[in-house]
């Protein structure tokens, strides 16, 4: 009877261990599972930032355009009031001219007015003598010359003074006449001169103007800008800082066993076309490598663990952050001490379980596909020592490799 027992106890036992192995299920330590399910809320709060961080740098770039239009606009409104003060520095410089050359045609009408009385003055007096002497006939003339030809030279000689005084009179009345007329003419020019530069200053107290209230709209513009700038600096830092509580959370998973291969096996052995490389890409870091379609495509194609190792980390069920479904193995540490871990990313079918051990080269990770932030079919593979990415194709997997 006891011996039925026992073999019942051991029927059962067989019959729910080839029901777990049938399953496909492992046993999964409970501190890991923990810890990956806390990795995965912190790639959803991630997969919420990354949003955040979207719409905030739209709206930094929208504030940057609207900023840098009111930037140019008051560069181009300052070179139309520099040019408007050129004009009414010159039309300044005209009216001093215009000014200068009245206050010199002023001293010459003051000149000839003062000749032309002179010279009024001088035949006032001689008028003034003739009359004194009273009325002589041309006879009486002649009677008090000595002879006839005296006679003639003196009356020749009053005939000439008496028509170069009058010729001085005319010519004087002449100049001063131009001189008025040139005075007129000069002032009318500074009149018109005068006009355009109220015209232009009329312009340049409204280029003034539209500037005031454009600084008005560029300082407000500026400060919705760096509020903006302030606000996608804070979520890359909080992105930043659910990062490293990833990579802490993964430190966490203590690394067994030694990374003793000198080269990793090539993660999709069907495919070997590589579409992007480790390093800046799109003003970014990228970090891994990203191997595509080949001459054979590469999605739905297995995904092999590039060395021996342990799953620490296996995302199944949701796609939040931008590797999709992916998963990590831990390799053990390497002869400087250091943990060597790698992720295969943007699966298509996941059967990685965490707790899995794997052996490289043999054992099927997933399948390739494009779950996450891609532009089609690829696996993104990476090589982390410590945490940080390093090049994968520097010491770990080649192209031609195994």
């Amino acid at each position: 009877m006891k011996k039925r027992n026992l073999f019942l106890r051991v029927l059962s036992c067989l019959s729910a261990l080839l029901l777990v192995f049938a399953s496909g299920a492992l046993y999964v330590p409970a501190a890991a599972a923990t810890i990956n399910d806390q990795i995965k809320q912190l790639e959803k709060e991630q997969a919420d930032l990354k949003k955040q961080i979207a719409s905030a740098k739209s709206n930094l770039a929208d504030s940057k355009k609207t900023r840098d239009l009111y930037n140019s606009q008051i560069s181009n409104v300052q070179k139309q009031i520099d040019l408007l003060d050129k004009q009414v520095d010159d039309l300044d410089a005209r009216i001093k001219s215009k000014n200068a050359t009245i206050a010199d045609l002023e001293t010459q009408v003051a000149a000839n007015e003062k000749e032309a009385a002179t010279v009024r003055k001088m035949l006032g007096e001689r008028l003034n003598a003739i009359m004194k002497r009273g009325n002589f006939s041309t006879l009486q003339l002649l009677m008090n010359m000595d002879n006839y030809a005296d006679y003639l030279v003196r009356a020749k000689l009053m005939e000439k003074v008496s028509e170069h005084d009058q010729k001085s009179i005319e010519e004087l009345e002449k100049r001063l006449a131009e001189i008025t007329d040139t005075e007129k003419r000069v002032q009318d020019e500074k009149a018109a001169v005068e006009a355009k530069k109220k015209e232009v200053e009329t312009l340049r107290a409204s280029s003034t103007g539209k500037k005031k209230e454009l600084n008005t709209l560029y300082t407000a513009a500026n400060a919705a800008y760096k509020q903006d700038a302030a606000e996608v600096e804070a979520l890359n830092k909080e992105l930043e800082k659910t990062d490293a509580d990833i990579k802490k959370l993964l430190a966490s998973l203590n690394s067994s066993g030694s990374y003793v291969a000198t080269s990793m096996y090539w993660p999709v052995p069907t495919v070997r076309a590589l579409s992007s490389f480790f390093g800046d890409r799109w003003g970014r870091m990228h970090r891994g490598v990203d191997i595509a379609n080949g001459s054979i495509p590469i999605y739905g194609q297995n995904i092999v663990a590039a060395a021996d190792g342990t799953v620490i980390y296996a995302n199944s069920t949701s796609t939040w952050g931008g590797y999709g479904y992916y998963c990590m193995v831990d390799h053990g540490r390497d002869s400087k001490g250091r943990q060597v871990v790698t992720l295969y990313a943007h699966c298509s079918v996941m059967y990685a379980r965490v707790g899995q051990k794997v052996v490289g080269g043999q054992t099927v990770l997933a399948k390739a596909g494009n779950t996450g932030n891609v532009t089609g079919p690829h696996l993104h593979f990476e090589v982390r020592l410590n945490g940080t990415a390093v090049d994968p194709l520097k010491g770990y997997i080649s192209v031609n490799g195994k």
